[in-house]
């Protein structure tokens, strides 16, 4: 079948139907030759990641280093790969395995057994393909490794993309609520970004009011809009490093204030782990009256 014009193409695509990652014994099994599997290799139409098995080069490195440990993402890794926001701390790679599997080997290196605590390792009586597993599954798995206000911004963030059907989400809102907090009846997608929806839980657990993605005129749309003239900026790291972003926002904040707004703006690192500092300031700001409508 080598031999034959565009035949690599049509390797490409058996491997890409079966998820991104094929056995060579399936391959032969399709009609490929071992000939053809290491010339496909030379070529980068496929890439050698665990012995007896090929993957397109395209697929996204972390589920390459799941396949290569044993199994495929599991958890945050899972939602990571999709494109959910998830905390900065939470970088460990998550796999899930077959409960039967055995010799699983280190992610960046077959050859080698797996080091105890080295990934965080799942088990699993369900037989899978090599994909990330459901949204669903892997935030009922994030939901045992994160603080509530960093599951309520991965479930926001999760919503936003687009990942959770209606009936997904429900059943995952009326476990949060019950198992995590009441909060998780407010949770939608309006965030954007991480940051933004873990200030949106401190508000509800402090019992500020507060309106979410507000358009002010002359100023533009602000994060948060706390009484009548409290702006609260939670800046995603996306959007909010250049100096370009940077001398936008401090220009919004002077025409707010010119309208009389105040402003009051975090960075994503402050939030993600000083949030305590963030509260006391809504403590204070209440204490003083600053926060009425």
């Amino acid at each position: 079948m080598g031999t034959e014009p565009g035949w690599q193409s049509r390797m490409e695509a058996d491997v890409r139907e079966a998820g991104g990652i094929l056995k060579a014994s399936v391959l032969l099994r399709l009609g490929w030759r071992r000939r053809d599997l290491s010339a496909a290799v030379a070529g980068g139409t496929l890439i050698r990641i665990r012995k007896g098995h090929y993957a397109v080069p395209d697929l996204p490195p972390a589920a390459i280093r799941a396949f290569r440990v044993g199994g495929r993402l599991a958890g945050l890794s899972a939602l990571r790969a999709r494109g959910v926001w998830t905390p900065n701390r939470a970088r460990a790679l998550s796999v899930v395995v077959p409960t039967n599997a055995h010799g699983l080997r280190r992610p960046d290196d077959a050859s080698r057994r797996l080091l105890p605590g080295s990934v965080r390792v799942h088990w699993s009586t369900t037989e899978a393909g090599p994909g990330p597993e459901s949204a669903e599954l892997a935030l009922r798995r994030a939901a045992a490794e994160l603080a509530p206000e960093h599951l309520f911004a991965v479930f926001e963030s999760a919503l936003r993309a687009g990942l959770l059907s209606r009936a997904e989400t429900e059943r995952l809102r009326e476990l949060f609520i019950r198992t995590v907090s009441p909060h998780f009846a407010r949770a939608d997608d309006a965030a954007e970004s991480g940051a933004e929806s873990v200030v949106k839980f401190m508000l509800l657990q402090e019992g500020i009011a507060f309106l979410q993605q507000v358009e002010i005129r002359g100023v533009g749309r602000v994060d948060f809009l706390l009484g009548r003239r409290q702006i609260l900026e939670a800046d995603g790291a996306a959007y909010h490093s250049s100096p370009e972003d940077l001398e936008r926002d401090r220009r919004r904040e002077v025409v707010a204030a010119a309208l009389g707004y105040r402003t009051l703006r975090c960075s994503a690192k402050l939030i993600e782990s000083e949030i305590e500092l963030l509260r006391d300031a809504m403590q204070a700001l209440r204490t003083h009256g600053d926060l009425h409508s």
